[in-house]
C-alpha cells in the first residue's frame, strides 16, 4: 500500500426494491386483480343473459302448451255431446241419417283472376 491510497471495494449490496419498484409491482398486481375479477363479473353477466334467453323460450313453450291443453279440453267436453259426434261423424266419416241422401257436385273450380 503505497501512497497511503485505500482501495475502494467493488462489491455493492444488493438494493431491497426500491419505491419505484414496488409501486409497480402494486400496479402489475392490482391490474392482474382487477382483470380476474372483471372477467369473473362478464361470464357471470353472459351467464345470466344466457339463463334469461332459456327463460323467455320456456315461457314461450308453457303458453304454447296452455293453449294446446285449453284445445283438448274442450275437445275431451264435446265427446258426450252427442250434436258435436254427430256433426264429427258427418264431415269425417262422410255419414248421413237415415232417410237423407248424401249430395256430391262435381263441378268446374272458379279461376281466379
Amino acid at each position: 500500500m503505497m501512497g497511503g491510497r485505500r482501495r475502494q471495494s467493488t462489491y455493492h449490496a444488493p438494493r431491497r426494491f426500491g419505491r419505484v419498484h414496488r409501486t409497480t409491482l402494486f400496479v402489475v398486481g392490482a391490474t392482474v386483480l382487477g382483470g380476474l375479477v372483471l372477467s369473473l363479473f362478464i361470464i357471470q353477466a353472459l351467464e345470466i343473459r344466457s339463463l334469461r334467453r332459456d327463460l323467455a323460450a320456456l315461457h314461450a313453450a308453457q303458453e304454447a302448451a296452455l293453449i294446446e291443453q285449453a284445445a283438448l279440453r274442450e275437445r275431451l267436453a264435446e265427446k258426450d255431446d252427442l250434436a258435436a259426434i254427430e256433426a264429427e261423424a258427418r264431415e269425417r266419416l262422410g255419414w248421413v241419417m237415415r232417410g237423407e241422401e248424401k249430395v256430391i257436385f262435381i263441378g268446374e273450380e272458379e279461376s281466379e283472376e
